[in-house]
């Protein structure tokens, strides 16, 4: 049962950010699962902090410290009571999940030898996966990886024959942030405890959606990032059981962790500190405890109803769309939708979308693996929260039924010349009408012929498969020909070839490509973080004029 519409918007109103515009439309944000919007109470807790108590924590005898103290080993105490954890010495405060996952690999992992094992899970995120395959680098431990049946749950069965005696640790994901699949953790706990095994799970997607109570999980180390649960970015936890962290070497050395220190040695602090290095974030932590209070004085269940509603209601109106295709259909799922629409790269769905002013994430989602396993390059990731609506989903899935249709062009469009695309752009009024020039530059775009689709001339760095040709003629000037499977960029880089063709290596290396872009109000496609294969683009053109 959803939420009444009258208290969706008491608590949309709450959250600042989901009242502005992008691109001159009301913004509807799909992007929950890479960051949560953060409501009044939390950025009101921020501010506070900083004009009335900051100062730094523990030690200092000042009336500020005490202060910043008590709320600081305060909001530890919430994080201790909302997970059901033990004590509150088994809140070690980092800087999210990725940092939390490291300072285990590092510091537990040090007991690691030769022939031991570790267990993930075809769903993990690069953050649960990169620091134990350097891990096993260092140690020589194997890993070991649960398989993915076909609607994108876990292969339990897989799992139960891998364990072994020499399986050391299951490091596993409680949600999928690709999928949205819901792990059943209590079996893969109880399972990997009857081989000795230790379990760390990566929390950072199942806490927006999930209450989670540590005691009944029987987790041995359990992690999250505050940004996802509604607080501030630089924020993370980590639980570990109070005897297993007890009995682990420190990760970072520093203030704080400390109880003496002269140069013939050093006498370690007692939980949390010894894993608390340097000033922490104290405002965040402050700010984290303050989303949890909020989180808590709302109707959890409701809460919970209402996004699984958001779901259902999107996946009924999307099975309409010409070539929508649903990416994994898991058995327990939060409300996360991962898709493709077939004849459109994600990449420019991704773009078309806001362009409409619906945020939602596309590509590989930090889980190449997965995707490696799906046999896609990427899929586009509607992410819903609590404060979304359905007027909202309804806006979403007309705009995916929009841009599924043929790429229609105007009677006219063959008088457009693409030489001088520059010049054009310059003239037009604000990003929608150049949005459109672009991409109908793309549309009228030469491609390159197959046999020039080489991987000597794929540009690395790009989600979208994005290639480029290079020729120097007997002037010295390059002629360079781009292509790229996702419109937007194949558009973007006939602006890119008009402004350096035919120049020589020396025009070249003084073209400032960022002040143009600046003019044209379109710096977020050189964004290196986008991965769109632009930016990767215009460095390789840059490398050869360095070269010549």
């Amino acid at each position: 049962m959803s939420m009444p519409e009258a208290d969706i918007l008491k608590i949309r109103q709450q959250f600042p950010t989901l009242s502005t515009s992008v691109n001159g439309e009301p913004l509807v944000y799909f992007d929950n699962a890479a960051t949560t919007q953060k409501p009044e109470a939390v950025i009101r807790c921020i501010d506070d902090y900083y004009r009335r108590t900051n100062a730094n924590v523990h030690r200092a005898s000042h009336y500020l410290s005490a202060m910043a103290t008590t709320r600081f080993e305060q909001a530890r105490e919430c994080v201790a009571n909302y997970l059901n954890a033990q004590s509150s010495k088994e809140i070690i405060w980092t800087r999210g999940t990725t940092e939390a996952i490291n300072l285990i690999a590092n510091s537990w992992g040090d007991s690691l030898k030769a022939g031991d094992e570790i267990m993930l899970s075809t769903l993990e995120h690069h953050a649960n996966i990169v620091p134990w395959q350097l891990l096993a680098n260092r140690t020589g431990a194997v890993i070991k990886v649960i398989p993915l049946l076909e609607n994108g749950d876990l292969d339990l069965n897989s799992y139960a024959q891998q364990l072994s005696e020499r399986t050391r640790l299951v490091a596993i994901t409680h949600v999928s942030n690709a999928l949205g699949t819901i792990n059943p953790l209590k079996t893969i706990i109880k399972q990997a405890h009857q081989y000795g095994a230790l379990v760390l799970v990566d929390g950072a997607q199942a806490l927006p959606h999930l209450r989670v109570d540590l005691q009944k999980l029987g987790a041995d180390f359990y992690v999250f990032s505050g940004h996802k649960l509604y607080a501030p970015t630089g924020i993370g936890v980590l639980y570990g059981k109070e005897e297993i962290l007890t009995a682990l070497p420190p990760w970072q050395g520093g203030g704080e962790m400390i109880k003496e220190v002269s140069f013939s040695g050093t006498t370690f602090n007692d939980l949390p500190f010894k894993f608390e290095a340097g000033t922490p974030n104290i405002s965040g932590a402050i700010a984290l405890a303050e989303a949890i209070n909020w989180l808590q004085a709302q109707d959890h269940q409701c809460l919970y109803d209402h996004e699984s509603a958001l779901l259902h209601h999107a996946l009924e109106g999307c099975q309409g769309i010409k070539g929508f295709q649903r990416i994994g259909a898991p058995e327990k799922t939060v409300s996360m939708l991962s898709f493709m629409i077939h004849g459109v790269h994600q990449q420019d769905i991704g773009t078309q979308l806001d362009h409409k002013g619906i945020a939602v994430r596309n590509g590989h989602h930090c889980a190449m693996p997965l995707m490696e396993a799906l046999k896609v390059p990427g899929t586009t990731r509607a992410s819903f929260s609590f404060y979304n609506t359905f007027q909202e989903i309804d806006r979403f899935i007309q705009a995916l039924d929009e841009i599924s249709q043929p790429f229609s062009l105007p009677v006219n469009i063959s008088e457009i010349k693409l030489t001088g695309l520059y010049e054009r752009l310059i003239t037009l009024k604000g990003w929608n009408e150049r949005y459109r020039e672009i991409m109908l530059a793309g549309k009228q775009h030469t491609p390159l012929e197959q046999h020039d689709k080489q991987p000597q001339y794929l540009v690395k760095g790009c989600e979208s498969d994005t290639w480029l040709i290079t020729k120097l003629n007997k002037n010295g000037q390059y002629q360079f020909k781009a292509d790229s499977d996702a419109r937007i960029i194949r558009g973007l880089l006939v602006l890119v070839l008009d402004i350096f063709n035919n120049k020589t290596a020396k025009q070249i290396k003084r073209i400032d490509i960022d002040l143009l872009f600046r003019e044209l109000e379109l710096e977020r496609h050189l964004s290196p973080s986008r991965g769109n294969g632009l930016r990767a683009v215009i460095n390789k053109i840059y490398q050869v004029a360095d070269q010549a």
